[in-house]
């Protein structure tokens, strides 16, 4: 989850908004965090969890962090996915934030 986080902290300029929710729902507990930041293109969505998947945001004129080296979304997924767990993302378009979400299982003993 750290890496959706830090980057609605990073690609959310001064004055943004991050929400952070959490809920269970059908045995998976879901996390989702949202902002209303730079926001994704519908070419960058698809992108996003792919190795090595960066989005390059310099000189774009946003006043947000740069930097990474595209793995981290990637390398979270996986290790989601390894829980037989699922991340997404949502977003509306450039300009318009987004919402990452996962879901993990609820596993009973």
């Amino acid at each position: 989850m750290m890496p959706i986080l830090i980057n609605a902290i990073n690609f959310t300029p001064p004055g943004g908004e991050i929400k952070i929710f959490s809920e269970v729902k059908s045995n998976f507990f879901i996390i989702s965090i949202e902002d209303n930041g730079i926001g994704f293109s519908a070419k960058e969505k698809t992108q996003l969890f792919k190795q090595f998947g960066k989005i390059e945001r310099y000189g774009q004129g946003w006043d947000v962090g740069i930097g990474g080296t595209g793995l981290d979304l990637y390398i979270m997924k996986k290790i989601v996915e390894i829980h037989k767990g699922n991340a997404w993302i949502e977003s509306a378009g450039r300009n318009r934030g987004s919402k990452f979400s996962l879901y993990l299982p609820i596993l009973k003993d």
